[in-house]
């Protein structure tokens, strides 16, 4: 992954023209497990071969928690927060945890930060959600500062850190961490363009994302940096069944929920691919389930991998030829073990 000094990972995008159903699946892998806490799991998620897993947070169980249980039971693979929010811990406090997240892994941290939503900062952690892009680039500035061990005072519009002796104690194992965005709107991907070193998209439709790419080199191009330096990682939805029906209810009973109770992100980007009357219908739904019901196959097309493990890798691939350079995939929302088991083998580089 890119471009941090201490990461030397080579991008392995499919080359334009190469056929994406024929792509090398030693490519580049992820998992994601969401509020899952399963030891057994991670380590199985590593014998496969599996580059990376990322532990989300929200409401749930500390990602930091979570990830330096996994980094005592594993040795190689990397050990990401996904996402964390950039409301809930001052910079400091979260260039401590993945510093000693880094150390204790032996080098495999990764950050992954987001500005998540206002269910989660207001109505969870209670503050205020304000100005969420201003505090991401402000954030990631300091994170870096801290990891680098740069003791100057920091004069910013959230937090102005001064010149102290804390300095002395605070010795990260790397001077730099990867830190990935996990943003969806324009001002946000510009933003990850110019301050991160990746971009964590989720449910974000295949059919926007050569605009939002677009975003990203623009942003890069402010700092002077070229797109090849941003890794490009997304979150990829997978309904993995030899019963299409019963993949594609699960699917859909995922989406319904991001589009429905998290409303004003996910909902935006699936209209802005032309699903405006599916989104609305969804929304009004009396419920999430009677909302799933309200999702066609063409939104799903969209935003999920679904079918077979063979039809699956065969997706996957095409989102490499677009540019995807490390798909993390995921199992739908309540997914038991059987089914997180399946997704592992299916998408397993060594299977």
């Amino acid at each position: 992954m890119s471009p941090s000094p201490d990461s030397e990972a080579p991008s392995t995008r499919v080359a334009a023209g190469d056929d994406p159903d024929e792509a090398d699946q030693s490519d580049r892998i992820g998992v994601f497990f969401s509020l899952r806490d399963d030891l057994s799991l991670v380590t199985r998620a590593e014998e496969l071969g599996y580059e990376s897993v990322w532990a989300a947070e929200g409401q749930g169980k500390s990602a930091f928690g979570k990830l330096e249980r996994w980094a005592a039971h594993t040795d190689r693979i990397g050990l990401a927060t996904g996402i964390v929010n950039v409301f809930s811990r001052t910079p400091a406090a979260l260039a401590q945890a993945i510093a000693t997240l880094d150390s204790h892994s032996g080098s495999r941290a990764i950050l992954g930060l987001g500005v998540a939503h206002p269910g989660v900062v207001e109505g969870f952690h209670g503050t205020e959600f304000d100005r969420p892009l201003p505090r991401m680039a402000e954030y990631i500035r300091l994170v870096r500062r801290y990891l680098r061990g740069d003791p100057e005072e920091f004069d910013g519009e959230f937090f102005s850190p001064s010149r102290s002796s804390f300095w002395e104690a605070f010795e990260p194992e790397r001077a730099a961490v990867p830190i990935y965005n996990g943003a969806l709107g324009p001002g946000n991907v510009r933003l990850t363009g110019e301050f991160a070193d990746g971009w964590v998209p989720n449910l974000y439709p295949d059919s926007q994302f050569a605009e939002a790419t677009d975003w990203l080199a623009t942003g890069a191009a402010r700092a002077e940096r070229d797109l090849a330096d941003i890794d490009v990682a997304m979150y990829v939805l997978t309904a993995i069944d030899e019963d299409p029906d019963r993949a594609r209810r699960a699917a859909a009973d995922h989406v319904a929920y991001y589009l429905r109770d998290i409303p004003g992100y996910y909902d935006r980007a699936a209209e802005e691919a032309g699903f405006g009357e599916t989104v609305e219908a969804v929304r009004e739904a009396p419920s999430t389930p009677a909302g799933a019901e309200q999702i066609d196959d063409a939104l799903l097309d969209r935003l999920a991998v679904i079918g077979t493990p063979r039809e699956g890798r065969a997706q996957i691939n095409k989102l490499r030829a677009a540019g995807v350079d490390l798909p993390i995939v995921r199992a739908p929302a309540g997914s038991d073990r059987e089914w997180v088991d399946r997704t592992l083998s299916a998408f397993a580089p060594t299977e």
